[in-house]
């Protein structure tokens, strides 16, 4: 194949004389002295020089005899002894026997060119293997490059200059992306019309270098022709016989993604085998079908399911429904808090178009569109949020549905019961401590003050909120050890909660979490970027177990939540999510840390760390090198690496930046000590050994400015309350926040609650009942009394620290 379409430089005439015309004459002179008038005759005589012709050599090109891209630039020039060069004319063989051969010139097209270089694309459409096993194969192709010069008479040059090498390229690879690839070789179920998608890649010289292939087509064999043999049929398609099966060729970048899919017209139901193949510009095919990649068995069939429609928001997760007969999923909702959905759909797996969406609350007759808020609409984008809708009472369903292109379709239907928060109660606690799971080895005096056993921790937190009114520990203090879950409907009798939580970030075993895991963990959404529609995990069905803290934060309740790494409770435990420290929830909720960060659709924006309590970054006091954020390669790789945050002078029971003191962030507080039971000489954490883990909130080392530059500065609505304080004041967690006010929802006054006001909610990342009660008691009756306006039993009759 010849170049297409030469681009050239450089000036025509290569041989510098600077003529427009040739000397044509030789001019004898009658006399020597014609200007005096001695000259004999007035006539001027003489015979015509012949003309030479001009020659031509090339300057710059593949060695002779090598192997080379396909695509070079040549460099020639010229020289005309009698003249100019005009311009010259290059002919390219394919060298079809591998070698140049003198009849390959015969009856050349020679093509004209202006100017000393050009870029040509020369082909490499020959298969270098005879059974080649890999799509991206070697293709090559030898050709004789000739060049001669043209003078401005249109003298050619007799003898050409040329130059034989072999042009060499990969051929381009496509992978069929619709129908996705099922278990094994079975078949992909489609519909009778359905939408085949593909992706292609053209590597040039070798894996690094790529672009666009040319162009592609495509084959939809029936197995019926072919003793209803799928390897038959795909046999078929590999050989020579079955180019009449063949579509044209379509340019791969054609308008409307033409050349990325295709829709069938309408199928007999039966067996197909679907392939695909691509072109390059060096006229290289794929060379291969391999059933992983470019080739697809398909069985056209009445289909018994639709869309995979997913229907989410931040309370429910994720419902997830191919059928328009999905079981009901129930929710229970906080009267007056407004919700809305997100709904995405995909019939990419089998071959299907999501032809549109509808949406309403409360209908009661499918089949009438007039029942429906929103009728069938096509989806601009991948997705589409519903309005936000509240209610007050009652029970209200929100109906979402999906159909394709063939009329299938799907259905979530979410039942929401609304619960009124009337806060005829003051104050619920919650004992989440996993300790009292351990009665067998629990307790400050048999354990050297390490755990506390189940009588110490209740005894304590009575003490700190005995003088609030109206409290009775047997019916306002619940453990869930008895108590595996807490009904919204619950919280909803108080006015505050206090949420004492034994957590451990190295637990996945179910039994081992705590009871706060179940409301504030991550509820994907499956609107990140990096996930699709078809790419969702398995979603909720029945009756689903909303956030309800963060619910009744957003209906005016106050929350303390408070113990061992509380709020690390938001990941989800999956075996592939592998976290490293410090942690950006508004990123790190559901995708791994390595790449780089969804920026422009986080799945954590709705995460209970984010949205309701105001933090954008998480990290321990005590960090092991194992979990640290540190620089890595491979698997390990995470932006934003910072240094492990220990060390580990002495004995390997010495951490110096350990927490031992809680030093008031906010004036209104008190120091807290480790009280002596725990940090007395010879206990487990006396001044000598170490101290206790604390969680520790946007910490200044790890923000915009510091070590990541997607923390930023920590928002209005986070206020430190408590600073760490460990015995080595140069450890970066020094003085950082492990306890704070949340913001989020302080001008949220609760509507049916007499009296109700609107104030900050806390969190203290370190268990309170290791430390001095009566210092306790200080911090929290100021958050009780204070922040939460509670009604405090009277003086005489106010209980002891």
């Amino acid at each position: 194949m010849a170049g297409l379409g030469p681009q050239g430089s450089g000036p025509a005439g290569a041989n510098g004389k600077g003529s427009d015309m040739k000397p044509r004459i030789a001019i004898v002179l009658a006399c020597a002295a014609l200007w005096m008038g001695a000259c004999a005759s007035d006539e001027i005589g003489g015979e015509a020089a012949p003309n030479q012709p001009p020659t031509v050599w090339i300057a710059a090109a593949p060695p002779e005899g090598s192997v080379s891209s396909y695509t070079v630039q040549l460099f020639w020039g010229g020289w005309d002894p009698d003249g100019d060069v005009s311009h010259y004319e290059y002919f390219v063989t394919d060298n079809v026997k591998g070698s140049f051969l003198p009849a390959d010139t015969v009856g050349a097209d020679w093509s004209p060119v202006v100017g000393n270089d050009s870029t040509f694309t020369f082909s490499a459409d020959s298969l270098a293997e005879t059974i080649p096993d890999v799509n991206a194969a070697v293709f090559k192709r030898s050709h004789t490059f000739f060049i001669r010069a043209v003078d401005t008479e249109g003298m050619r040059s007799p003898q050409p200059a040329y130059r034989s090498f072999t042009a060499r390229t990969l051929s381009p690879e496509v992978t069929i992306t619709t129908p996705r690839q099922t278990l094994g070789l079975t078949p992909a179920e489609v519909p009778p019309i359905a939408t085949y998608t593909w992706t292609a890649v053209d590597y040039i010289d070798d894996f690094n270098m790529r672009q666009a292939p040319d162009s592609i087509q495509w084959a939809l064999e029936p197995t019926a022709r072919h003793n209803s043999s799928f390897q038959e049929t795909i046999d078929y398609l590999r050989s020579p016989a079955s180019a009449a099966v063949w579509y044209p060729w379509v340019y791969y970048s054609a308008p409307a993604d033409s050349g990325k899919s295709w829709t069938t017209p309408p199928m007999e139901f039966g067996d197909y085998v679907f392939a695909m193949r691509a072109k390059d510009d060096a006229g290289a095919v794929t060379p291969v079908l391999d059933e992983y990649m470019n080739a697809r068995r398909v069985k056209v069939s009445r289909r018994t399911t639709g869309p995979r429609l997913i229907v989410s928001n931040e309370f429910v997760g994720s419902v997830i429904a191919s059928t328009c007969d999905y079981p009901l999923t129930i929710l229970d909702m906080a009267a007056g808090v407004g919700m809305s959905f997100t709904l995405s759909a995909c019939a990419d797996d089998y071959g299907g178009t999501v032809s549109g969406y509808r949406y309403g609350w409360d209908i009661l007759d499918l089949n009438d569109p007039d029942q429906w808020e929103v009728d069938y609409t096509p989806f601009i984008g991948s997705t589409t949020v519903t309005p936000p809708r509240s209610f007050n009472f009652g029970t209200h369903t929100f109906t979402a549905e999906v159909i394709d292109n063939s009329g299938f379709c799907s259905r979530v239907e979410v039942k929401v019961n609304v619960v009124r928060f009337t806060g005829e109660r003051n104050l619920l606690v919650v004992d989440d401590y996993s300790a009292d799971e351990n009665a067998g080895f629990s307790g400050f005096a048999l354990t050297n003050g390490s755990v506390p056993n189940d009588v110490e921790h209740d005894e304590f937190w009575s003490g700190v909120v005995s003088n609030v009114a109206d409290f009775d520990a047997s019916r306002d203090m619940v453990s869930s050890a008895t108590e595996r879950e807490i009904p919204l409907v619950t919280l909803a009798t108080y006015k505050s909660i206090i949420w004492s939580v034994f957590g451990d970030v190295t637990t996945t075993a179910a039994t081992r979490l705590p009871l706060l895991y179940q409301y504030i963990q991550f509820r994907s959404t499956q609107t990140s970027a990096n996930a699709t529609p078809c790419d969702a995990r398995a979603g909720v069905s029945g009756k689903v177990v909303p956030n309800a803290i963060g619910l009744s934060m957003q209906a005016g309740v106050h929350v303390l939540i408070a113990g061992q790494q509380p709020i690390q409770n938001i990941l989800p435990r999956r075996a592939d999510l592998v976290v490293r420290w410090p942690l950006i929830p508004l990123y790190e909720t559901e995708d791994p840390q390595t790449g780089s960060p969804d920026i422009e659709n986080p799945p954590g924006s709705t995460s209970f760390a984010v949205q309701d309590l105001c933090v954008d970054a998480i990290d321990f006091g005590y960090l092991p090198t194992s979990r640290a954020r540190v620089p890595g390669s491979g698997s390990n790789r995470r932006y934003c690496p910072v240094s492990p945050g220990y060390r580990q002078p002495g004995t390997a029971s010495t951490r110096d930046d350990t927490m031992r003191e809680a030093q008031p962030l906010d004036v209104s507080f008190p120091s807290l000590r480790l009280r002596p039971e725990v940090a007395g000489p010879g206990k487990a954490y006396a001044p000598e050994t170490q101290g206790i883990d604390a969680e520790v909130y946007n910490p200044t080392y790890f923000r915009v400015g510091a070590a990541c530059q997607f923390v930023p500065e920590p928002r209005p609505c986070f206020e430190p309350i408590y600073g760490l304080v460990c015995r080595d004041t140069s450890e970066r967690t020094y003085l950082q926040p492990v306890a704070f006010w949340t913001g989020a929802y302080r001008d949220v006054v609760a509507q049916d609650i007499p009296g109700a006001v609107g104030a900050r909610s806390a969190v203290f990342g370190f268990p309170p009942v290791y430390f001095n009660p009566g210092e306790v008691k200080t911090a929290i009756e100021h958050i009780l009394f204070d922040e939460w306006q509670l009604p405090r039993l009277p003086a005489d009759a106010a209980g002891a620290p």
